[in-house]
């Protein structure tokens, strides 16, 4: 198997869990963009590279290793992990755009 084998079963096992994906198989190496359908711009670009005796593992954006390639549904647990506590922030802010903003535009001008 290779690359974007590995990481369509990946997209397979991560859609019916409610992340969304996207495949960049056109970049070097190929990705997969895994995040919520309303906060597109927040998520983890997953690859695949060789671990020890050539078992192929994801890995995430940071070069943090995820799980083998095998354990789909360790990796589903992983990335909900990883990115569960950035999306109900995101949630959060979607909810309450004039005040989050306000008081975030406030700490960007005092320098924080």
């Amino acid at each position: 198997m290779n690359a974007p084998d590995h990481l369509d079963g990946l997209a397979r096992a991560l859609d019916p869990a409610g992340w969304s994906t996207r495949r960049r198989y056109e970049n070097r190496p190929a990705l997969l963009h895994v995040f919520v359908s309303e906060l597109p711009g927040v998520g983890e670009s997953v690859r695949v590279k060789a671990g020890t005796a050539g078992v192929p593992w994801f890995v995430a954006s940071t070069g943090d290793p995820i799980k083998p390639c095998h354990d789909l549904a360790g990796t589903v647990a992983e990335i909900a992990a990883r990115l569960g506590p950035v999306t109900e922030l995101g949630h959060a802010t979607r909810s309450k755009p004039r005040r989050m903003t306000g008081r975030i535009r406030r700490l960007v001008r005092k320098g924080r």
